[in-house]
């Protein structure tokens, strides 16, 4: 089924980079696709997701430097990332402060290719979908 293989690409991405603790994958209105987490709530980190992305999304066409490509959010015990998955779709990374957001970001570009391809061919739409770690 295309949700088992949207949450196996998030659990690979997880154990892929040190330091990831959750992912999510949301659609760009901030309904929760599927998530891997423990405990976080994944229709909030969904809806925080898609504000966050937007924001740096609208950030990036202002200063003219092209396409988003990825917003990190960076706090004292550690970070977020938001990569775009196609033009219907994000993907939410949590890190703890021993993250390598470097490392992440090159993983990351496999896990969003695949993702997309998932989605397109077929993956369920927005749901409460919700898998603990």
């Amino acid at each position: 089924m295309a949700d088992d293989a949207l949450l196996a690409e998030l659990r690979d991405l997880r154990d892929a980079v040190v330091g990831v603790t959750d992912t999510a994958l949301a659609s760009r209105d901030g309904l929760i696709i599927r998530a891997d987490t423990a405990d976080l709530q994944p229709e909030n980190l969904a809806a925080l997701s898609s504000a966050a992305q937007g924001l740096a999304q609208r950030m990036a066409a202002e200063v003219g430097k092209g396409p988003l490509r990825e917003a990190l959010t960076r706090a004292s015990g550690g970070c977020v990332a938001i990569y775009p998955v196609g033009t219907v779709a994000l993907l939410a990374v949590v890190g703890d402060e021993g993250l390598d957001t470097v490392r992440l970001y090159r993983v990351a570009q496999g896990t969003v290719e695949r993702l997309e391809e998932l989605l397109a061919g077929g993956a369920q739409g927005p749901g409460r979908a919700r898998a603990a770690s």
